[in-house]
């Protein structure tokens, strides 16, 4: 019997058995915020999950460079043969390269709609730079609260704090909230209010259903990443 090396990006039937030994020693060391995001069952490698091993490797004081090999699967309990090495998998960009798609974002042949990709380019044109999705469709079927999410029908995107220059409630999150606040019709003065306070909103505007979600724990943790779920009204 033998594992593979996993990269970021990469799909492989191996990675759902990584991220199952993974879960619980986040919980353990305190990250359960990060654990609760990541799809066990996807055999894709996304950004979530990279964050997490991210964090394991710095507590168990490895190398932090997200790949799967040799001392992380050691790490997680698994002694097998480690075979492959490490690939780099591009990230897509789209929308005249107003959004970046990071690698694992989303599921293979699950893809995040058009009409949903054409609202965070219409928030990175306010902004005034690329805005990068961290996580698309590659997340779980049903939410926190028991609701199937838009993220499986690829009407949702996660826009994570660390992939765009920020921290958990930053103002970098500010800014990329009230973008989309405006965008769905707000107020000036309301997106700016929104995006300080944070919480979750949902607004109907051009025949679209528009939730813009910051700084809660609603629906998971929201402090390091905005969510923005775009469907037809």
């Amino acid at each position: 019997m033998s594992v593979p090396f996993l990269s970021p990006g990469q799909t492989d039937a191996a990675v759902p058995r990584m991220k199952a030994a993974l879960v619980p020693e986040l919980v353990e060391l305190g990250h359960t915020a990060i654990a609760q995001k990541i799809d066990i069952e996807s055999t894709t490698y996304g950004p979530t999950a990279e964050s997490g091993v991210r964090k394991f490797q710095e507590a168990k004081k490895l190398d932090i460079d997200g790949f799967v090999g040799k001392d992380t699967w050691g790490a997680l309990g698994v002694h097998e043969p480690v075979v492959g090495g490490p690939v780099v998998h591009p990230a897509e960009t789209v929308g005249d390269g107003k959004v970046i798609i990071a690698a694992g974002a989303n599921k293979p042949g699950q893809a995040i709609q058009k009409m949903t990709l054409d609202f965070i380019a219409g928030m990175a044109a306010s902004i005034g730079k690329p805005i990068i999705v961290t996580t698309g469709t590659n997340h779980n079927k049903m939410t926190s609260s028991g609701n199937i999410s838009d993220h499986f029908s690829g009407h949702a995107v996660d826009i994570g704090m660390i992939a765009n220059g920020g921290t958990d409630d930053s103002p970098v999150g500010d800014r990329i909230m009230k973008a989309a606040c405006l965008l769905a019709g707000d107020s000036e003065a309301g997106a700016s209010a929104k995006a300080k306070s944070g919480g979750l909103f949902n607004f109907t505007h051009n025949n679209q259903r528009i939730q813009c979600i910051w700084k809660t724990k609603i629906g998971g943790n929201h402090h390091n990443h905005v969510h923005v779920g775009v469907r037809p009204a």
